[in-house]
């Protein structure tokens, strides 16, 4: 780096899971486009050949924080350990999965590591996942200004400014509740408290605390509402009127909508995927993310759905490999449904016109990219904030919900996909809701908010010099 680029960096900083890597990657993928130099992206190490294959003109190093923790990658609990974290009260496994994926010790070891990295790149600003606590630490210990790039509903990650009425963030309630809700949502409050309070986490939570506060941290207790408090600005990608509005919303929360590039990658000529949905002139796609895993009859009941709909509607199914041995034999398939273990790129599929319904696990990333393309869903709330997700994209009229039961109900399934199909209302309201999220500028307003956050730091970083 020469000496006229030090000061004027930008360095991203976030965790290797998807929903929280990706929104990142495509902002740092379009200021590579633009020719941006000096950017730096630090992830854990599997996350390399992502950063590096990106394409542009511009100059992205990659920085490795180490091996990503072994059990906050769901491919490697028992079933066991699955079962636990995606069943039960939604308050009880909220903190259970707090227990398997919180290493006090592996956050302390990322906060000096990013510490290094700041002290060697000197950046002009950070951009940082919201559950990246440890970036958000390394950035006020050395005074860095901070973006927060929040992936979830906004209001989970100020939920300490939300009103009392407001649903509880991981409830699943709707913002206009019945007397009914409204006590199930006090009633949520209550129990993740007490399940948060139980004598062995909170043994464990206050001896972390009383650890960050001898470090000198400034939020010991890593609460969000002081992160957002020192932060430049907060990156959502969604809008109000998706997302429940609530009053307190700070003016720093940008609403930008999806992330979306510009231009997706072009079909390889040789992609036979691609000739098939031209083929098929009604498709429903069904993808469940990286974390869920379909039981056996769960799977039975898809592919009954699958033939059930055709021949008149060809079903595309992304499953991942580990969990196609659970499907019947190639020979009792039925021949409108295509199984594929990986898609070279799922906003292509969601944006071909014969892509009709998707069929999702209601994750944030999923339900706006298929707002973004406009396409009707049917959504299975599966875990944590998805629930979340899927009560605001049924609120918003582009979606219909149907329960993660074991074994699924065929029957439900099928009439709901079948008014996704036939209802014009469906894609009415997902149109309208694609033109006010590509409204708030999406990928390019971030990219243009972190560059100008940069210029803004380096100048005033200028002056401080030559005042000094």
């Amino acid at each position: 780096m020469t000496g006229d680029e030090r000061g004027s960096a930008v360095l991203v900083s976030t965790y290797n899971s998807a929903g929280l890597f990706n929104p990142l990657l495509r902002i740092v993928g379009e200021l590579k486009a633009r020719g941006v130099r000096n950017v730096w992206f630090a992830s854990t190490e599997d996350r390399r050949a992502d950063v590096e294959g990106l394409p542009g003109p511009g100059e992205v190093s990659f920085v490795s924080l180490g091996p990503a923790l072994p059990q906050s990658s769901p491919d490697t609990w028992d079933d066991a350990t699955y079962r636990a974290l995606t069943n039960g009260d939604r308050a009880d496994r909220f903190a259970r999965y707090l227990d398997v994926c919180t290493d006090f010790d592996y956050i302390q070891q990322l906060y000096r590591r990013c510490l290094e990295v700041i002290d060697d790149v000197q950046p002009a600003v950070a951009v940082v996942d919201s559950q990246a606590s440890w970036a958000m630490d390394a950035a006020q210990t050395r005074q860095v200004p901070f973006l927060v790039s929040i992936s979830t509903p906004p209001s989970n990650f100020l939920q300490e400014l939300l009103p009392p009425r407001y649903p509880a963030p991981f409830s699943g309630l709707p913002a206009r509740m019945t007397p009914r809700q409204q006590a199930a949502n006090a009633g949520f409050r209550s129990r993740l408290v007490r399940a948060l309070m139980e004598p062995d986490r909170l043994r464990r939570n206050l001896v972390a605390i009383a650890r960050r506060k001898a470090a000198g941290l400034r939020n010991p207790e890593m609460r969000p509402a002081l992160y957002a408090e020192d932060a430049a600005a907060l990156m959502s990608y969604t809008v109000f009127g998706f997302e429940y509005p609530f009053p307190t919303a700070p003016a720093k929360l940008r609403m930008l909508g999806p992330v979306v590039p510009r231009q997706l990658p072009p079909a390889d000529r040789d992609d036979e995927l691609d000739r098939w949905l031209d083929d098929h002139p009604s498709v429903v796609y069904v993808g469940f993310g990286t974390i869920m895993r379909p039981s056996e009859g769960q799977m039975r009941t898809i592919v009954e759905v699958a033939d059930r709909l055709g021949p008149e509607h060809a079903v595309l199914w992304k499953l991942p490999a580990a969990q196609q041995r659970l499907l019947p034999s190639a020979a009792r398939l039925p021949g409108n449904l295509r199984v594929e273990e990986w898609l070279p790129c799922q906003l292509r599929v969601l944006a071909h016109p014969h892509v009709r319904v998707f069929f999702n696990h209601g994750a944030a990333n999923a339900i706006h990219e298929a707002v973004h393309f406009a396409t009707p869903q049917l959504v299975m709330p599966f875990w944590l904030d998805c629930p979340d997700g899927v009560v605001r994209a049924v609120d918003s009229g582009v979606a219909l919900a149907v329960e993660h039961t074991d074994p699924l109900d065929v029957e439900d399934i099928l009439a709901k996909i079948g008014r996704l199909l036939d209802e014009d209302s469906f894609r009415e309201r997902a149109e309208l809701c694609s033109q006010r999220m590509r409204q708030a500028g999406g990928l390019t307003v971030a990219a243009d908010l972190v560059l100008r956050h940069r210029d803004e730091a380096a100048a005033h970083r200028t002056v401080g010099a030559a005042v000094g």
